[in-house]
């Protein structure tokens, strides 16, 4: 699903990872541990492609995609617990919202329409019609209840906000 091969990051004469391969297959759960300053958020940003490692590559599997949420535990209080989990896929969140704006005009012009055809076959062809769904499956599978889905973040526990992060 996600792999490396031969992974380097050093900073300075400061080294971080050097030649780095490994693969994480689906259907498994990961944790990343260390000490304070190792490198486990670095790693993980160059896994997002946040930051470019000094050599080596992140492969990420045809037709799979890797979706980051921030660590802020606050930032997303007042958003529903399934917005939050797609606000995950930056792309398919921006093209949702850009979407429901145009949509909601009441001035709807033919270059709105032109926009919002170029937005849909965008949001198809990241699979958008069944995100919701995705999302959802992803929950039950942390455990969240499904009527928990639609309630905001800041009305879970710490245990499940972190299962969601």
């Amino acid at each position: 699903m996600i792999s490396t091969q031969n992974l380097s990051l050093q900073y300075g004469k400061r080294i971080l990872f050097d030649d780095v391969n490994i693969k994480f297959t689906g259907g498994n759960c990961y944790g990343v541990i260390g000490a304070n300053g190792a490198g486990k958020s670095t790693f993980l940003k160059i896994l997002s492609g946040d930051i470019d490692p000094n050599s080596g590559q992140v492969i990420i599997e045809p037709g799979k995609r890797m979706a980051v949420l921030k660590q802020n535990h606050f930032e997303f209080d007042e958003n529903t617990v399934l917005d939050t989990v797609l606000m995950g896929h930056d792309v398919l969140w921006k093209n949702m919202k850009a979407r429901e704006e145009i949509y909601a005009r009441e001035d709807f012009s033919e270059e709105d329409g032109l926009k919002a055809a170029e937005l849909e076959a965008e949001f198809a062809e990241m699979n958008g019609w069944n995100a919701e769904a995705e999302a959802a499956s992803l929950l039950s599978g942390v455990n969240i209840p499904e009527d928990k889905h639609y309630s905001l973040m800041k009305d879970l526990t710490g245990s499940e906000k972190e299962r969601i992060y």
